[in-house]
């Protein structure tokens, strides 16, 4: 059942995680290993993917091999990156669980890839791979070997309503400013190279995304990126836009997850009901969201409007601050106790980093926390700051301790015990204690509010009777079912047990227009 304010804003995250291996092994035979690995673990399922829905994606979607994960998770093998989709969820308490549990996923892929190569397999969850170029091979004595760096993605996804985004001028004006300055707080922090950055050799920055950006917006996710991208697969009935946005980052700490996935909810709700129509605009944003992630020694902040005003990035934060209150107040709509949370940690981060007391975000905010490891190591060549940075990125099983209770050995540079006190002393009032228990109960169930959780029941009963699915199609033998409402067949709508007939029936008796059955078929 839908809840109050942005508990109505059906959200999730595409994660793509690299494949390594010192053998030097195809990455795309290290991908199909973890996926593999994954289903081994009784973690996922092969499924045949409906591939009519990925409009203008057909013939690329019909290449891949997809796996379902048991909690609703898309698993699949992208272009030689492990791909974890989550289902969609509708809190930030379930964002921070199905990011763990699709770290837990990549963990025993990468474990079980190990197994069964006789080879050890890393997985990282970072957004950047900086290797040494063949024209940069060692020469002769002396000679310098160059660093490049290839970026890979974090898509965050929130169903937004068509209408508003019919203008995409109103788009841009709104919510580029946005996605720009929120890397304060939500920026993963990595190494870059000389090459993305324009001068010196390698280069630590706030946001390795935006190293990346071509225009204001694009259709590209891979070349020619834009701030905003334009992609139109709803998922979802066509009264609905899939904001798709490809500058979310690989981030580790509850807090920073939890914070970003609420305020962008309520940033998007903002947006929406016509609060950000008067968003400060940035005179030349591809430049200055570059110019802003470079930016991790002064901190200075500094952006240009196109009135020729030179702000702070922190009062470009607070002017959505100001549209998210503004937005409880006269919008009419009762803010749930997510939305009262996040608004209240919100505010104290943005006091906080206009003060530039970042030094408090140790733990907290990612990029903050590799910057301090990085000045700790004082890492004497680019080789060992880039180390760094990927020994926080590793995945290893450190990330089941969320779920064991129990602390393990660990390479990784990310503390878990470290990044969870964070979160429970900055934002109290959130149950932290729960989190264990809500990221086992992720790892193998589908959130209970979505349309995922119909999805991932009836496959796990009755996986011989299904077809094929999609985001919004379960094809059965006896029917098609069209998933195209984010919160239909959820948990209390629909009891999934009995016969499939039986199931098929309900369904179609909650939504007539949504269930086909075949003639050729009886449903009891």
């Amino acid at each position: 059942m839908k809840g109050a304010g942005t508990e109505n804003k059906i959200r999730g995250i595409e994660q793509e995680y690299p494949v390594s291996a010192k053998a030097g092994l195809n990455p795309s035979l290290l991908v199909n290993a973890a996926i593999q690995g994954i289903k081994r673990g009784k973690f996922s399922r092969d499924v045949k993917w409906d591939v009519d829905m990925e409009i203008t994606q057909e013939v690329h979607e019909s290449r891949i091999l997809s796996s379902y994960g048991e909690n609703g998770s898309r698993i699949y093998n992208d272009l030689g990156h492990l791909e974890i989709a989550t289902p969609s969820y509708n809190n930030p308490f379930d964002a921070v669980a199905y990011d763990k549990a699709s770290e837990i996923y990549a963990y025993v892929g990468s474990r079980e890839a190990s197994l069964a190569l006789k080879k050890e397999v890393r997985i990282h969850k970072n957004n950047v791979a900086n290797f040494f170029s063949s024209a940069g091979r060692w020469k002769e004595k002396g000679k310098k070997r160059r660093i490049k760096t290839n970026t890979y993605a974090t898509h965050g996804n929130i169903i937004t309503k068509r209408e508003a985004c019919k203008d995409w001028s109103r788009v841009e004006k709104a919510l580029i400013p946005w996605i720009i300055t929120r890397i304060l707080f939500a920026g993963s922090g990595d190494v870059v190279s000389g090459d993305t950055i324009s001068k010196g050799s390698v280069k630590f920055v706030i946001s390795p995304r935006a190293m990346f950006v071509v225009h204001k917006s694009s259709l590209s996710t891979t070349r020619e990126r834009g701030i905003l991208n334009t992609r139109d697969q709803p998922h979802a009935a066509h009264r609905y836009w899939r904001l798709h946005d490809i500058h979310y980052e690989a981030l580790r700490s509850e807090y920073a997850i939890f914070l970003r996935d609420i305020v962008q909810a309520q940033v998007i709700c903002a947006f929406e009901s016509g609060f950000l129509d008067n968003a400060p605009e940035i005179e030349d944003p591809v430049r200055a969201f570059k110019k802003l992630s470079l930016d991790t020694q002064e901190c200075k902040w500094q952006l240009k409007l196109k009135s020729g005003e030179v702000t702070d990035a922190v009062s470009i934060l607070q002017f959505y601050l100001g549209a998210i209150e503004q937005m409880q107040e006269f919008s009419g709509v009762e803010p749930g106790k997510w939305d009262e949370l996040g608004l209240k940690g919100f505010k104290e981060l943005l006091d906080d980093l206009e003060a530039r007391h970042m030094e408090k975000y140790v733990d907290g905010i990612d990029w903050v926390t590799k910057l301090a490891l990085l000045v700790n190591y004082e890492p004497k060549s680019a080789l060992e700051g880039i180390s760094i940075c990927n020994q926080y990125a590793l995945l290893d099983e450190s990330v089941l301790e969320c779920i064991e209770g129990k602390k393990g050995s660990s390479a990784c540079l990310f503390n878990p015990a470290d990044s969870m006190a964070f979160a429970k002393s900055k934002l109290p009032h959130v149950n932290w204690s729960s989190l264990p228990d809500r990221v086992r109960y992720a790892v193998s169930n589908a959130p209970e509010q979505t349309r995922d959780f119909f999805k991932t029941e009836v496959l796990k009963r009755y996986s011989s009777q299904v077809s094929s699915v999609s985001w919004s199609t379960l094809v059965l033998d006896e029917a098609k079912i069209t998933l195209d409402e984010p919160f239909m067949l959820n948990k209390e709508e629909i009891e999934v047990g009995g016969g499939i007939g039986e199931i098929i029936s309900a369904a179609k008796k909650l939504y007539p227009e949504k269930v086909e059955t075949f003639q050729s078929k009886t449903v009891s």
